[in-house]
This record gives structure tokens, C-alpha cells and sequence, in this order.
């Protein structure tokens, strides 16, 4: 799951993200923060199906994110026709939908930009915590991988023990995905909010999402 801010909370962070931000509309800073029940137009573009994920960018109030949606039915039909298409800060991670289909985002894979619209939880360096994991999914852009990331909780999600990290099929994560542990690491600002790291060796996190679910709770 991910945390949502809601009440007096959700007011503050919406008039910190304003007064941080001279030159935003209301619109983009609601956006932004992910107030419930908030709805923009949607533009969805590079739709792939990816293992038990789409993969899609959503573009919604001015801002842009990399979403999984569950790979159903009902999601490849709204985002493979996404004219008139609504994007709705509500469930999870957000949602898409058209009259009556809606269809819930499930992982993000743009972690600074979900990492900023989060509360931020310290701004000294946090240790590393170690990951242990397992590939389910591979092509030759993305890897899938199940297990536990604690760290994960860093940027909002809960059930940190059965989650699915996303890291690029590259040079610097091919070690990674076939070892089964690393240790991760948190960053509070950057590009690269968690970091999979062996020795020297960096892997940068894509994308975190809550696992299909034909695969069972780990210790299930």
C-alpha cells in the first residue's frame, strides 16, 4: 500500500508544495501531491505490456508519471484507447477511467518524483538495509523482481516484505538480478531516490509495485 495524506496534512503539504512553487497552478500542486478525489484529463503514451504489468506514462494536471497497471481486461482496453481518458487521485497509486472503467495504478516507476511529493522523513543519510529477492519477470529493457525491500517504506509503501522492484536490463544491474540479495539504499534527494549496491557496484531502482497476484506472499 501507500501512505496518503488526508485532513489538516494534506492541507499543509498542498500550501508548502504552493509556496515552494512561485509559478504553479492550483491544479499542478494538487496534482503534485495526490489530494484524494482530485481528477485531470489524462494523456497515456508508450503503453507495453510488461511480464503481469502495462506499463504506461501518464500525463495529469502537469505532471508525469511512469505507472504498472494490473495487466486485465478492462486496463488494456482503457489504456489502449485512451481518448477521453480521466486520471484520479483515488485507491493505491491513482487511477484511470472512463465512464464507468476505471482501472487502478498498481507501481510507479518515476521514484524521485513520487519520492518529492512525500513527506520527507529525514534529511540525513539513512543506512542500508539489505534486499532479498528473486526474478519473476525479464525482457530486454526491464527487469522484475519479488522480494523484500525494506527501505521501500522510505518513499510511502507498506507490506515491504512482498513487493516487486523494477531495475533496467544494463550493464550496471546485470550482476544484481540473478544474485537474490544486495544491500539498498535511501536517498532523500537525486535522481536515483534507492539504489541496490554490492561492494562498488550501483544499481539504480526504476520502479516499485505491489506483486501480481498469482504470486504468493513471501513466507506464504
Amino acid at each position: 500500500m501507500v501512505t496518503v495524506h488526508t485532513g489538516v496534512g494534506l492541507w499543509i503539504a498542498v500550501l508548502g508544495t504552493a509556496v515552494s512553487c512561485g509559478g504553479c497552478t492550483l491544479d499542478s500542486v494538487v496534482a503534485g501531491v495526490g489530494m484524494p478525489g482530485s481528477s485531470f484529463d489524462a494523456t497515456v503514451k508508450n503503453v507495453k505490456q510488461r511480464g503481469s504489468y502495462i506499463d504506461a506514462q501518464v500525463t495529469a494536471g502537469g505532471f508525469d508519471y511512469r505507472l504498472f497497471f494490473p495487466e486485465s481486461d478492462q486496463c488494456r482496453a482503457l489504456l489502449g484507447n485512451p481518448e477521453g481518458l480521466r486520471f484520479t487521485w483515488l485507491g493505491l497509486m491513482g487511477r484511470v477511467g472512463r465512464g464507468d472503467e476505471r482501472c487502478d495504478a498498481v507501481g510507479v516507476l518515476s521514484l524521485a518524483a513520487w519520492r518529492d511529493r512525500q513527506p520527507r522523513r529525514s534529511r540525513e543519510p539513512l543506512p542500508r538495509a539489505p534486499a532479498r529477492y528473486q526474478v519473476i519477470y525479464r525482457d530486454s529493457d526491464l527487469v522484475e523482481m519479488h522480494g523484500r525491500f525494506p527501505l521501500a517504506g522510505q518513499l510511502g509503501f507498506t507490506g515491504t516484505q512482498s513487493l516487486v522492484v523494477v531495475v533496467r536490463n544494463d550493464e550496471a544491474c546485470s550482476g544484481f538480478a540473478d544474485r537474490g540479495t544486495a544491500s539498498m539504499e535511501y536517498r532523500v534527494s537525486g535522481p536515483k531516490p534507492l539504489v541496490l549496491i554490492d561492494k562498488d557496484q550501483l544499481c539504480p531502482v526504476l520502479g516499485i509495485a505491489q506483486p501480481p497476484p498469482q504470486i504468493p506472499p513471501r513466507g506464504a
